[in-house]
């Protein structure tokens, strides 16, 4: 199946995920390393050479200036997702030991349901939690940011704050996402790496974006340590 994020109607990822279970409550999916993703970036775009990506990644919501680039998944990443729920939790392992490296609480849209898989969005904040269940926010005054100049609709501060309570409650609770048994799934070593069907790969019918790097560059490669599961939908 394939995730997709949707910005004022514009195509703005594609990840293909495979799907490991699927009820009216949750959907489990998994992506592993080296999985090639399509996203809008803008990346290398006139007025971008000195931003941080955090600041690119604002820039391009507000202009919707951005071009196609592929991108190769990374860590290992198992996604729970509940769809009346406003985040995505995803469980990250280490690729070449296998050693958990944490959660990642994507606060987003609720998902919808269409013909290749589900569509959301991205809500510019994160949670991320280690393994020993101490946690951080990510990107909350990025957050601030485009609530206060209205790129993202200020009622999305209260349902934030509503999921927020409600993750954490599970968190503590080992509950959901957060269950113990979660760490322990492995992937079939068989499992053949997803692919983007051809309309949402690299310049896809689906895309209405120009054309970008088919690879990121060295510098956007995911790195070690939790930065490695810290993935955003917009580079």
């Amino acid at each position: 199946m394939t995730v997709e994020e949707r910005w004022h109607d514009l195509l703005w990822s594609a990840v293909p995920h495979r799907v490991i279970s699927s009820s009216r409550t949750e959907l489990v999916t998994y992506v592993p390393t080296g999985t090639i993703a399509t996203r809008a970036s803008n990346r290398g775009l006139p007025g971008t050479e000195h931003l941080s990506r955090d600041e690119r990644k604002l820039r391009s919501l507000r202009t919707r200036q951005a071009r196609v680039v592929e991108v190769p998944e990374a860590p290992d990443k198992l996604f729970i997702c509940r769809p009346d729920r406003w985040s995505r939790v995803n469980l990250g392992w280490d690729p070449s030991t296998g050693q958990f490296r944490g959660w990642y609480i994507n606060f987003e849209r609720p998902t919808a349901v269409t013909p290749s898989g589900t569509a959301t969005m991205d809500l510019v904040v994160d949670i991320w939690v280690n393994p020993d269940r101490s946690w951080h926010w990510k990107d909350r005054e990025d957050f601030l940011e485009p609530l206060n100049d209205h790129t993202l609709d200020p009622e999305i501060r209260d349902r934030v704050e509503a999921e927020t309570v409600e993750v954490l409650r599970e968190l503590a609770a080992s509950s959901g996402p957060f269950a113990e048994h979660w760490i322990d799934f492995r992937p079939d070593p068989d499992w053949p790496t997803p692919i983007l069907p051809p309309s949402h790969a690299w310049c896809g019918s689906s895309w209405s974006l120009d054309a970008g790097p088919r690879r990121t560059s060295s510098s956007d490669q995911p790195g070690t340590g939790s930065s490695q599961h810290e993935q955003s939908a917009s580079r």
